[in-house]
């Protein structure tokens, strides 16, 4: 009888939704570009190689997700979009473990050997078929029949991968939010990994059950995927800045509620942790207090990127110019009320604007009415 083994619903979702920035980004560049044309062809042929890389990671993961290995009577099969191969038993020399996944060597030449996953289904059935019936070969530090071994081989790999896809994160919020420092303005849409990698990191903290990203589970609870979040707070703030929005209590309370309820995935994760409770309490505070301003500015981003209304345009006048002398010096220029703001407002600006300006300067405003109808408006000096 043909048996299937393919990766389970749960797992696929969560690769997919790993891989969604490498795939999203790409494809709204592409849409960008066409509807918008070429207008730097430098800096748009760099953000075209910068994305390649993830394209086809993203790619290569599909193809996994949705391939099947299914066995007979006769032989073991790997079929994909990508490729097929086909192993019968008697070409089979002998398995291998590496990382989790169950290899199996040909012993004629041309064949490509058959890796199944553990991630998929009824998967310790045809592993303790294979061991009952062909040899180990290499050096296996784990037995694949063995109940205690196997609780061994899956905590350790899950810790690793898990640990990898931390770091994998890390780097990916830290490339990019560098990018934002830069490019930004010709790149728009570069905010928009950061937005999709949020979710992503604490769905992956979720799903790994807090272990993977811990530094210490007995000691400290700083997970080291909380250092993307904050990679991806401040990569946003790049953009969200320059940007005032008239209301502020709609954008608020969607981070607040977004938070709320990965917080609440978050505690879940986390309940089977032998670690004090105030420990606890503090790595989910931690997590709260990055992620609330994190989802502020996405929300404000996504209002702006996907606003696509016409710019209504107002004049004001500067009526003040204030300066904050602290640790550092904040310097700001006070306008006058104009069209919905009915009360003056500071505008922040750099210390070269603010000697320049003078009373009575005049200040066009840049006003839209966001894709989530919050409105928001731009200074233009």
């Amino acid at each position: 009888m043909q048996q299937q083994y393919t990766y389970s619903r749960g797992f696929r979702i969560f690769v997919f939704c790993l891989v969604t920035p490498f795939a999203l980004v790409p494809l709204v560049a592409f849409g960008t570009t066409i509807l918008g044309g070429v207008t730097l062809p430098l800096q748009t042929l760099c953000g075209f190689l910068l994305v390649l890389p993830g394209l086809a990671l993203a790619t290569y993961c599909v193809n996994e997700m949705l391939s099947e290995v299914t066995s007979d009577a006769t032989g073991i099969r790997y079929r994909s979009f990508l490729c097929k191969r086909e192993l019968l038993w008697q070409e089979v020399k002998g398995y291998q473990l590496k990382e989790g996944s169950l290899v199996l060597l040909p012993a004629v030449t041309g064949k490509r050997k058959v890796r199944i996953s553990r991630r998929r289904r009824n998967f310790r059935e045809i592993a303790d078929w294979i061991a009952a019936r062909f040899p180990k070969l290499g050096e296996v530090a784990v037995n694949v029949t063995g109940t205690e071994d196997k609780t061994d081989i899956v905590a350790s790999y899950e810790l690793k991968m898990a640990r990898k896809i931390a770091w994998v994160l890390n780097l990916i919020g830290f490339v990019v939010m560098l990018l934002c420092f830069f490019f930004v303005r010709s790149m728009p849409w570069l905010p928009l990994i950061l937005v999709v990698l949020l979710p992503v990191t604490l769905i992956t903290f979720v799903y790994y059950k807090g272990q993977p990203v811990m530094i210490s589970r007995k000691k400290e609870p700083f997970s080291l995927v909380l250092v993307t979040i904050i990679f991806c707070a401040i990569g946003l703030f790049v953009f969200a800045g320059p940007i005032f929005n008239i209301t502020l209590k709609e954008l608020w309370l969607g981070a607040f509620a977004v938070t709320g309820v990965f917080t609440v995935g978050i505690i879940y994760a986390i309940r089977h942790w032998k670690t004090a409770s105030a420990q606890k309490t503090w790595g989910v505070i931690s997590f709260i207090i990055f992620c609330t301003p994190a989802f502020f500015e996405s929300l404000v981003y996504l209002n702006v990127f996907f606003d696509h209304s016409k710019p209504q345009f107002f004049e004001t006048k500067v009526f003040d110019k204030r300066a904050s002398r602290r640790r550092s010096t904040s310097y700001f220029l006070v306008v006058e009320p104009w069209g919905p703001v009915k009360s003056p407002v500071l505008i922040p600006v750099g210390k070269r604007k603010y000697v320049a300006a003078n009373v009575d300067d005049i200040v066009r405003i840049e006003l839209h009415e966001g894709a989530f109808e919050i409105p928001w408006y731009t200074p233009r000096y």
